[in-house]
């Protein structure tokens, strides 16, 4: 007795492209969401901080953080509510994959972080914390990855 196929080829790979779209929208709602907490934990931190203590007498500093992500090189999503000139962050865009990049756009945000004064820092480090629990929900990357990556970037 001969053993004859009883699927679809057509309907296998729509089967199959539909689990990477879930996937897909899964792992984009994951960055999504790490950038959003990204801004609000950046622009929402009390005046003295931990890190430092600097006054956003005009708050250009803090409205200027945002985020953009890309996917495979393309912006798939960004923060609305600030406007950089894109090509300040074209060296940054990996052309592969999903990429999360947070910002604080005013030019002297380097200037007042390397005084000491936290700007986005700290926010950056748990963003990237919160994307690899996320993550880890999903089963995109190995548990106990975000608990590796808190011991790195977390002081005692």
């Amino acid at each position: 007795m001969a053993l004859k196929s009883n699927f679809n080829e057509a309907r296998s790979m729509r089967d199959i492209e539909k689990q990477a779209e879930v996937i897909y929208n899964k792992m984009l709602n994951s960055y999504i969401m790490a950038g959003e907490q990204f801004v609000i934990n950046a622009r929402g931190q009390l005046q003295s901080h931990a890190m430092g203590q600097y006054h956003d007498q005009t708050t250009n500093l803090r409205n200027s953080i945002g985020y953009f992500v890309f996917y495979n090189g393309t912006l798939v999503r960004n923060d609305n509510k600030i406007a950089i000139n894109r090509a300040k962050i074209d060296h940054l865009i990996n052309p592969r994959g999903f990429q999360l990049i947070g910002i604080a756009g005013m030019n002297y945000a380097s200037h007042v972080e390397s005084k000491g004064y936290n700007v986005i820092s700290y926010q950056a480090d748990i963003a990237v914390i919160d994307l690899a629990l996320s993550l880890e929900k999903i089963n995109v990357v190995g548990g106990g990855t975000a608990a590796g990556l808190e011991e790195t970037f977390i002081p005692d």
